[in-house]
C-alpha cells in the first residue's frame, strides 16, 4: 500500500494528483481530472523522505556489464526525448533527499560558501584520534578514525608526486556541489603530526599499518601531513551506490528513474564544468539516515577528490573529459590517420604545477565533454535539463569562486589564481553554450503589475540586452487545457512587461526571443475581490527548431 501511495505521487508530477486521488481516496470530481496547474503548484519539496525500512546493502563494486558498457557507449545523447519526471511546474527541482536549492535560488554569504556543506565541528585536535581501520579502495592513503564523541571520520592524504591536488580538489568540489544543491560529504582541511593517530584499543590496525599508510602520503617539511577529513552525518545505515538508471526496488520512496531526474540529467553539465569525468557509481553513496522519528534513503556524491584536474594519485590522463574508456569510433579515425587525429585536446592549458593536475579551459567544450563513463542520466539530457544546471553555474561570480577556492588552502598564489581563472573560464563556456534555450529568461516573478524576469543570457555574456522580444498575451483555460485566440501583442527590450487588464483565472505570456525560441509564463489570478493578484505558477521553454542535445 506504501508503494502504491508513493507511485501515485510520482504521478502527482507527471499527469496532476487526480490520479492519486483517484487511488487512494477513491473518487475525485471529473472536472479536476485535466487541470494542468493545481491549487499548490509549483510545488517546492518532494515528499521522498517518507517513514520506510531500509534497503539492503549493496554492494560497492558495481560494475558495468559489457554487453551494457557497448549499449552505453553506442546510444547517442540527444536521440532521447523523455522529458525530466521529477520537475515542477516552473522548471525547477523541489527539495528531496536527492537535492536542495541553494546558491542560485536563495542566494549563499561567501562565509556560507567557505562552510559547504560542514555541519558539525570536525575532530578535535586536543585528544588523539583512535584509528580503527585501513581503507585500501582507490589509490590514495587512507584511514578510517574515531574521535573523542566516539564520531567516525575518514582521512585522506595526498600522494607525495602531487601535494595539495586531490586534497584541494575535494574541498573545492564539496563547495560547488554543495552550493549547486547536490548531497556531499563534510569535508575539513588539518595540518596533523602522526603523534595524533593512535591505534583502537581493541580492533584497530597495528602501529606498523598505520606507519605503512603515512609511508605513502605527502609529507610536509615540518613533519606534518595535509589531511582531508571527511564524515557524512547522520548515517544509520551505509547501503553502498545509487545508479544512475532505474529506481532502487527495495526503496519505496524512489519513484522516479533516475534517468529522469533533471539533477542527474543537469550533473553532465555541473561535471563538466568541473570536470568530474572519473564519476560512476562507485562514487556514489546510499546512506540511511533517521530524522525525526523517520527512516529514509538520502542520495550522496562522494569521492570528489577525483574532480578538478584530479585522479587521485596522479594527474588525470589528457584524453578523459574528450573521450569515453572506449570509443570505437575514435580508434578506427586514429587508425586510419595514423594516429594523427582526435588528440585536439592534448594541449590542454593547465599550470603544469603538482598541485593543479591536469585542469584547464583552453579545449574545454562544454557540448563535447563525456564522462570516461557513459552515463545513462547524462545520455537523457535535454536542453532544458542543460539550461538548468547552466543558469546555477553561471550564478557564480568572481568573488564566489575566489572564496571556495580558498578553502583549498594552496600554498601556491599561482595556484589558486589559476584555479579561478578556469573555473570562469569553463562556466562563461557553458553560459555561451546552454543559456540560449527558450530565450534565456529566467527568474519571473510579478511586481506591481508587471511580469518581471532577468535576461541571462545578456547578463552572463555581458551583452547589453538590445534584443526586441515579442510578447503575446492569452487567456488559458486550466481546465481544458486550450488557449483564447491573441488579447494583446507587443514588442520590448525590456526585462519587464505590463500584464494585459484582463479578468481570467489565468493568462499565458508567450515571449519570443529571435533566433533563440520562446517561453512561456502562466498567471494564475488568486484573492479575494477588491485584492485579486496573480502569480507565475508555471514556464515551459522550447527553442528554436529542432532541440539539439546538450
Amino acid at each position: 500500500m506504501v508503494r502504491l501511495f508513493l507511485v501515485c505521487v510520482s504521478w502527482r508530477w507527471a499527469v496532476g494528483r487526480c490520479l492519486m486521488c483517484v487511488l487512494v481516496l477513491g473518487a475525485v470530481p471529473a472536472a479536476s481530472s485535466a487541470q494542468r496547474f493545481l491549487a499548490d503548484d509549483p510545488l517546492w519539496e518532494d515528499p521522498d523522505r517518507l517513514d520506510m525500512p531500509f534497503p539492503e546493502r549493496r554492494a560497492t563494486n558495481s560494475r558495468i556489464g559489457p554487453l551494457e558498457f557497448l549499449r552505453r557507449s553506442f546510444a547517442v545523447p540527444g536521440t532521447y526525448t523523455t522529458p525530466a519526471q521529477n520537475k515542477n511546474t516552473v522548471g525547477g527541482v523541489p527539495n528531496s533527499s536527492w537535492y536542495t536549492n541553494r546558491h542560485y535560488r536563495f542566494g549563499s554569504t561567501r562565509a556560507a560558501l567557505r562552510t559547504g556543506p560542514n555541519q558539525e565541528p570536525p575532530p578535535s585536535l586536543q585528544a588523539q584520534w583512535r584509528v580503527t581501520g585501513v581503507v585500501s579502495r582507490g589509490d590514495l592513503p587512507r584511514l578510517v578514525i574515531r574521535d573523542a564523541t566516539d564520531r567516525r571520520f575518514q582521512l585522506l592524504f595526498d600522494a607525495p608526486a602531487h601535494p595539495e591536488m586531490a586534497t584541494g580538489a575535494a574541498m573545492i568540489g564539496s563547495r560547488l556541489l554543495h552550493a549547486l544543491g547536490y548531497n556531499v560529504p563534510q569535508h575539513w582541511l588539518r595540518r596533523i603530526q602522526p603523534r595524533r593517530l593512535a591505534p583502537a584499543p581493541q580492533d584497530g590496525p597495528a602501529s606498523s599499518a598505520i606507519d605503512s599508510v603515512l609511508a605513502r602520503a605527502a609529507q610536509r617539511p615540518d613533519g606534518t601531513y595535509r589531511t582531508l577529513i571527511t564524515r557524512i552525518p547522520h548515517v544509520a545505515r551505509r547501503l553502498g551506490p545509487f545508479r544512475f538508471r532505474g529506481t532502487r526496488p527495495d526503496d519505496a520512496n524512489d519513484v522516479f528513474p533516475h534517468q529522469h531526474r533533471r539533477e542527474l540529467r543537469g550533473l553532465r553539465v555541473v561535471a563538466a564544468w568541473i570536470h568530474h569525468s572519473k564519476l560512476r557509481p562507485r562514487h556514489t553513496l546510499d546512506v540511511g539516515v533517521r530524522t525525526d522519528g523517520r527512516r529514509f534513503v538520502r542520495h550522496y556524491l562522494r569521492d570528489l577528490h577525483r574532480t578538478l584536474g584530479s585522479a587521485g594519485a596522479r594527474p588525470k590522463p589528457a584524453w578523459s573529459g574528450h573521450e569515453h574508456v572506449l570509443e570505437v569510433g575514435r580508434v578506427v579515425e586514429r587508425i586510419g590517420t595514423l594516429g594523427l587525429s582526435g588528440g585536439e585536446w592534448a594541449d590542454e592549458d593547465s599550470l603544469g604545477a603538482p598541485a593543479v593536475g591536469r585542469f584547464g579551459a583552453k579545449s574545454f567544450a562544454p557540448r563535447q565533454w563525456r564522462p570516461e563513463w557513459p552515463n545513462p542520466a547524462f545520455q537523457h539530457a535535454r536542453p532544458g535539463d542543460a539550461f538548468w544546471a547552466a543558469k546555477k553555474i553561471c550564478a557564480f561570480s568572481r568573488a564566489d569562486l575566489q572564496a571556495i577556492v580558498a578553502t583549498a588552502r594552496y600554498s601556491s598564489p599561482a595556484v589558486a589564481r589559476h584555479m579561478v581563472q578556469a573555473l570562469m573560464a569553463r562556466r562563461d563556456a557553458i553560459g555561451a553554450a546552454y543559456l540560449r534555450w527558450g530565450g534565456g529568461l529566467d527568474r519571473f516573478r510579478v511586481a506591481e503589475g508587471r511580469l518581471t524576469f532577468t535576461d541571462l543570457w545578456a547578463r552572463h555574456r555581458r551583452f547589453p540586452d538590445t534584443l526586441r522580444r515579442t510578447v503575446t498575451w492569452r487567456v488559458f483555460d486550466n481546465q481544458a487545457d486550450t488557449l483564447s485566440p491573441v488579447l494583446h501583442r507587443d514588442t520590448t527590450a525590456q526585462e519587464a512587461v505590463p500584464i494585459v487588464d484582463y479578468s481570467a483565472p489565468h493568462l499565458r505570456a508567450t515571449l519570443r526571443t529571435p533566433t533563440m525560441g520562446a517561453t512561456h509564463v502562466f498567471l494564475r489570478q488568486h484573492g479575494t475581490e477588491g485584492t485579486r493578484r496573480r502569480r507565475v505558477v508555471g514556464v515551459e521553454r522550447e527553442g528554436k527548431g529542432a532541440a539539439s542535445p546538450p
